[in-house]
């Protein structure tokens, strides 16, 4: 009789974790993908992650064979362009628009905390204060410095698609043009849909955002 209740509460307890298993992904938790079925086959992705989660799992893959210690030199962080054109998405109701700013930042963030030398290219050799506030970067040639000290140029491009865009990154040598390491991602639409991403819950503001890191 022993052995029966034992043998029923491992049975129960493994119906239970398998109802609701995660897989960790670049370290992060993600679950699992349903079953195909008819029903779900031609449903768009929904990604419960937010665009840091995707960044940080670019610099997963970028950096997965290189360290600070064997980059000798700076990186310089370029805003991720369309594919096509290898220039920014103007336009403000372009799904694109502002997901090349949000992952050049994001790289920033992921290669400083990694103990890369990371350079902002954008900084003013001056801070300018006025009544809007106190500025300190610019796109004017004119007020930054002529010459930048990197080595290395971090760059992205962004293919718009159907349901999200493809995202390539690459680490570059300067001097020699060439690619240290490379790095391919999908991004799905609902990511950097800002109204996809944030509800409400009990009343507060709720970030359908990245679950926690497993580290």
């Amino acid at each position: 009789m022993t052995r029966l209740i034992k043998c029923w509460f491992v049975t129960g307890v493994a119906a239970i974790l398998s109802a609701c298993t995660f897989t960790n992904t670049h370290s992060y938790q993600m679950p699992k993908p349903p079953e195909h079925s008819a029903e779900n086959y031609y449903a768009a992705p929904i990604s419960e992650l937010s665009v840091k989660a995707y960044t940080y799992m670019l610099a997963d893959e970028l950096l997965l064979n290189l360290s600070a210690n064997k980059l000798a030199g700076k990186i310089l962080v370029t805003n991720f362009v369309d594919q096509k054109t290898r220039l920014n998405n103007p336009e403000s109701g372009h799904p694109l628009a502002s997901l090349g700013g949000q992952l050049e930042e994001g790289f920033v963030y992921e290669l400083t905390k990694r103990g890369f030398a990371v350079v902002d290219h954008k900084l003013m050799e001056q801070v300018k204060v006025n009544e809007q506030g106190d500025k300190i970067w610019s796109r004017n040639k004119s007020e930054l410095k002529s010459r930048v000290d990197a080595r290395y140029i971090l760059s992205g491009t962004l293919t718009e698609h159907e349901r999200g865009a493809v995202v390539n990154v690459k680490l570059i040598k300067f001097s020699e043009q060439q690619v240290v390491s490379a790095a391919q991602g999908f991004v799905p639409s609902n990511v950097f849909w800002t109204e996809d991403n944030i509800g409400l819950r009990d009343g507060f503001l709720h970030h359908k955002g990245e679950r926690r890191r497993t580290y």
